[in-house]
This record gives structure tokens, sequence and C-alpha cells, in this order.
């Protein structure tokens, strides 16, 4: 049961309700009715319903798949029901093998079971004036299929306070009903959908008593039973426990700010921050690559991998052929790879210059789009564009021209707009970050020389 708002206030009320067969059907409760139904709709409670409507319209925010949605009447009548014998939850689990397949996200929620066996750092990050949770982790099921899962905000903060509390990491069950699809870097996953999303987590190595998760007992007693504990500790091993700060929390509270001469007596390996702007782009040294799925690294193919302490000549592949990609870090020959960004740039301070490498993530945050998207639609334009707006600001330059160039160069008028605004949202959190350094006594300027020559005038 989740309340969708709108600018003034609560827009309307989305409901899933269930009969004693587990059939689900999406209801809603519209704006002017939500508060005197509100108090008589608790979620898990059983109630008796007549006097509503049928209607094939389609929610905006579908949580059930289905051709028929329920609405409630100014004389809908609420009554309790005692004698209810259904499930409690309706636990209706997709295979994964049903999910990743997909080439396209498909409408709707859906419930998923499975064993998390890595996680990713909790990431704690600022997007667009924003601040939030991430945390990606892996799931596998019984088959040993993977399945990608994202989760985010409050649903991200209940694994990691779950994780920190749980005597076996590498035994963690996880149960997310009404999740929803998201397709990223070409692979299907699921996330948790809106606020409707319930996420249930599960030591494997203890029994889960409770008459309502009888499904569940049985599938962790068939899945953890041929599981050695050799396997298990190496799960927990791949489960992460760790946070990332947020962006601002590390410029302003956990890094020391530098001037870029005083980086030559940094110690190596030593994050560190320092306040300046782009002045050259080294576009002749490619600005991205192709990479391996698993850790990032470049592929090559493989007829132009050479073992330089290898005397044999090399081989290739089960299927014989040398247009195979090989990572270059795993060594081995990889099924999926990635556009990723490689950009080398330099940056000036009052200090002096330096030529830095910015990668994957660092790029995109900065341009607001993947390198595959780029590669495909843009090419380097856009990164010349948005960099040249975040150095030279928005009070000298003609945002129609902009917009103008932006619909030749990028799409439509919309998409061209959520650049420009995306990127001035940028420039303000940059310059509020550079505004807070200086109220703590860091001395920044910004009165030095700045080269526009690598962006051409047109």
């Amino acid at each position: 049961m989740q309340d969708v708002y709108g600018k003034p206030g609560i827009k309307n009320m989305e409901l899933v309700i269930m009969d004693e067969q587990s059939s689900k059907m999406q209801a809603t409760v519209r704006m002017a009715l939500v508060n005197g139904f509100k108090q008589k709709l608790q979620e898990g409670s059983a109630v008796t319903l007549s006097r509503y409507s049928l209607g094939e319209i389609q929610p905006k925010y579908r949580m059930v798949n289905r051709p028929l949605r329920l609405s409630f009447l100014s004389n809908t009548i609420i009554e309790p029901c005692g004698d209810f014998t259904g499930s409690v939850f309706g636990f209706d689990f997709r295979p994964f093998n049903t999910i990743t397949g997909l080439q396209q996200e498909e409408d709707g929620q859906f419930d998923v079971i499975g064993h998390v066996v890595a996680s990713e750092d909790l990431d704690n990050y600022d997007k667009n004036g924003r601040s939030g949770k991430k945390k990606p982790l892996t799931l596998a099921d019984k088959a040993g299929n993977e399945l990608r899962c994202t989760l985010w905000g409050d649903y991200a903060q209940q694994f990691s306070d779950f994780v920190d509390k749980c005597a076996n990491r590498g035994k963690i069950l996880l149960i997310m009903q009404f999740c929803m699809m998201k397709i990223w870097d070409g692979r299907m996953g699921v996330q948790n959908g809106y606020n409707g999303t319930k996420l249930f987590l599960f030591n494997g190595n203890e029994s889960i008593p409770k008459e309502e998760f009888m499904d569940v007992e049985l599938y962790r007693l068939s899945y953890f039973s041929a599981q050695d504990e050799a396997k298990s500790e190496n799960t927990a091993s791949r489960i992460s426990t760790q946070s990332k700060h947020s962006t601002r929390d590390e410029f302003l509270n956990k890094l020391h700010v530098k001037n870029i001469v005083e980086l030559l007596d940094v110690d190596q390996g030593k994050a560190s921050v320092i306040v300046g702007t782009i002045i050259a782009i080294h576009e002749e040294e490619g600005w991205w690559y192709l990479g391996c799925r698993k850790c990032n690294k470049k592929v090559i193919k493989e007829s132009q991998f050479v073992d330089l302490e290898g005397d044999s000549k090399p081989k290739f592949g089960y299927q014989g052929t040398p247009d195979q990609w090989k990572c270059t870090k795993c060594d081995k020959i990889v099924t999926g790879i990635k556009t990723e960004f490689r950009l080398q740039i330099r940056v000036q301070d009052e200090s002096g210059t330096i030529s830095l490498s910015l990668f994957n993530d660092d790029v995109q945050a900065l341009v607001g789009r993947s390198a595959y998207q780029l590669c495909d639609k843009y090419g380097c334009k856009l990164l010349k564009l948005v960099i040249l707006l975040e150095k030279k600001g928005f009070d000298d330059l003609d945002e129609s021209v902009l917009l103008d160039w932006l619909n030749v160069n990028v799409g439509d008028h919309d998409e061209s707009q959520k650049v420009l605004n995306g990127v001035k949202n940028k420039i303000l959190k940059a310059e509020t970050l550079i505004n807070q350094l200086r109220a703590m006594g860091h001395e920044i300027t910004d009165d030095y020389l700045v080269d526009l020559n690598f962006f051409s005038e047109d």
C-alpha cells in the first residue's frame, strides 16, 4: 500500500489486494476519498469490499500486470473479515532465467527469491542536489543463475543493517516482493519499485518457523542443504559491509584540500581534493574503451594479445578464432563487454597544471550519459560542451543558441533541456562546495588564466 504524491500533496493511494486463491489486483483510492478510507485500510488486514467499480484504465504506477483495476467509490463499504483463510503474502516467485534473458523492460511488478552471493559497498550518493543510498547485490537461484539486484533508499539501509547483525553473511536469503525490472549496461536486473516493495531477509543457517513463510522455509532447506561450508565462506567474503561517503562529505570532511603543486608531497595512494579548471581534453589519446564486465579493465582481441614471457604461439579460445575478446587483467576470454569512459584532461589552478585521468563513474557523473550513449549518439561533442559550460558558466552564454545546438546534436527539445538543466545543477553543486571550502578557511582563487582554445568557436 503506498501513497502517490502530486505537487500539492497526496494525489491518490495505490493498493494491491489479494483473495483467498492468492490472485492479486491493483486498487486505487482517489485523492478526495483517501482521508475517509485510509484508517480502514491497513496492510495485512482482511476485509470485505462491496460497491466498487472495475475499469480497464491502466494505473500510472502499475504494480500488478493485470488488465483490470478496482476503484473505490464514495459509497464503497469496507468491513472486517474474520474468517480469511488465504495466504498472508501470496508470494509468486519469478524464475531468474525469465528475467535475465529479456532485452526490454516489462511493466508490472513481481516477486523474486535468491541467495545473496555478492554485494558492493553501500553508496551514499549525491546526484543533482539530492542525496540517497544505493546497494548493488548479486542473487543466485537453485539452478545457479545469477541476477543483478539494486536496492535504493531505505531498502539499501535495511540490507546493510541486517548484514551488520547477521552471524553468517555467506547464507543470506533475500525476498523482494513487488520488485521491478531495470536494464543497465545492456543487462536486465531488478530493483525496488517505488515504496510498495517489501524486502524480507533471512539467515540461511536458521529455520523460519512462522507459518506464513512455510514456502520460504522449504526453499531454504532445499537450497542450503547442498551447499558446503567452503562455498559459504567464499560467498561471505564477497558481501561488503563498507559504506561510501557522499561527495559532499568527502570534499568537506574526509579529505585534505591541496594545491596542484602540493600533490608532489602527497604519499602515493592517498586521496586529496584539488579545485581547478579543466583547460584541455586530450582527444588523441581516446576517451573511451571496451572493458570487461567483471573487473572493468580493458579487453583486446585475442589475436592482438602478446605474451612477452611465452615461447609458444598464442592459443585461441574454444571456438578457435582470434576474434574473441580477452581481458588484460583476468587473462581470460570474456563473453560480456561494455563501453567505459577513460578521459585524459589537463587541469589548472593558481599554482600550476596537472594531467588527470577520469574514469567511467567520474565522467558519467559529469555529463549525465553513459559512454555507450555518447559513442552511439553524440561522440565527444557533448563532453566538450559540458566542460565549456562548467568553466564559463551561463552568464555570458545565450541559452537559445545552446538549445539550437543541442537540438541538432543531442535530440529533441525536451532531451536538450534536460542536458542543459543537468549541467546547471552540476555547476550549482560545484559552486556550493567551493564556497563551503572557502568558508572553512581554504584559500581557493579563480582569477587565473584559462585557455579555451581546445573548444572551437563554433
